[in-house]
């Protein structure tokens, strides 16, 4: 008889959690319809009352067998509940902190009248000397200066010969043509360029031959329009100015910069908002991927930790 009670409560957990999930399936599938797909509201609201009124007289059946051991269900759902919304609040004091760091290159870095380049006023305008070979910062935003490569260049007083920002985009598509994966830029700093990798979910993007790949991805973007008639290995000398020095980088060395962003609660947060950010942190710490997962060169990988207060 007791096994029986215990398997009739496992039963009615089970079929409570199903039916929740399924309700909740439903209810997010009809706002990516929406949102992402693009389908008439109307449609999605057909189909949410359809599938959603029966999920619901489902649910409200299921829910009555809460005092035979369907509580566990909703016990379950309110912990997931809880661990989802904290998530979002701790990544929302994140993105305020770090915003803080987001600006034009031009606020961070300024050039001299004998063309060096130097920190601007803000941050004590000394000369940023330049190391040989090429700099990878891998940059989350894809946008402004990355947050890795401000804190270098203002600790060190320093930047390689070449530098890519190099930023990754998913896009809800299974692949993207290599023609249209890269969309590369200058920007203001000198040396330097933008690498955006528009990538599907079924491409690797990420693997030991990454550094190459972008140096020819530079080298064609450099070179696109600017052979001369008679020659198509002759440029201009602007031109070739640039292959030599990415070419000559090429050569010295690569690195990859890669942020360790440690965050600190900051002093005077009252007790509640203390409590919270404490347990998000300690999801954070715990769930975030590892350095020696990233599929390059480890001897060619620099992590550059820092720490920012929330």
């Amino acid at each position: 008889m007791l096994t029986h009670v215990k398997t009739t409560r496992i039963g009615n957990a089970y079929g409570v959690c199903v039916i929740f999930v399924t309700f909740i399936t439903t209810c997010l599938v009809s706002l990516v319809a929406i949102l992402v797909w693009r389908f008439n509201i109307l449609i999605v609201i057909a189909f949410f009352l359809v599938f959603g009124a029966l999920d619901g007289a489902y649910l409200s059946a299921a829910l009555m067998k809460v005092p035979s051991g369907a509580w566990f269900t909703i016990v379950l759902a309110s912990i997931l509940s809880f661990v989802f919304v904290l998530w979002r609040f701790g990544k929302e004091q994140q993105w305020s902190a770090e915003r803080e760091d987001r600006f034009q290159p031009s606020h961070l870095l300024s050039s001299t009248s004998n063309g060096d380049v130097k920190l601007t006023a803000t941050y004590g305008g000394s000369i940023v000397s330049k190391t040989p070979g090429i700099g990878i910062f891998f940059d989350k935003t894809g946008d402004m200066v990355p947050i890795v490569f401000a804190q270098f260049v203002r600790k060190f007083s320093a930047r390689p010969e070449i530098i890519i920002f190099f930023h990754m985009r998913p896009l809800s598509m299974p692949s993207i043509p290599e023609s249209e994966r890269f969309v590369i830029q200058r920007t203001l700093i000198p040396g330097c360029y933008r690498i955006t990798v528009r990538h599907g979910y079924m491409d690797s993007i990420v693997s030991p031959d990454l550094g190459q790949l972008l140096v020819g991805q530079l080298t064609s973007f450099i070179t696109r329009g600017n052979s001369s008639n008679t020659s198509l290995t002759e440029y201009p000398p602007a031109v070739q100015v640039e292959l030599d020095a990415l070419s000559s980088a090429s050569e010295s060395q690569l690195v990859y910069v890669m942020g360790k962003e440690e965050m600190k609660i900051r002093h005077g947060t009252n007790i509640f908002k203390r409590v919270l950010l404490m347990m998000f942190l300690w999801l954070r710490e715990n769930s975030r991927a590892k350095m020696a997962d990233v599929n390059i060169p480890t001897d060619s990988l620099v992590e550059m930790g820092f720490v920012k207060e929330i």
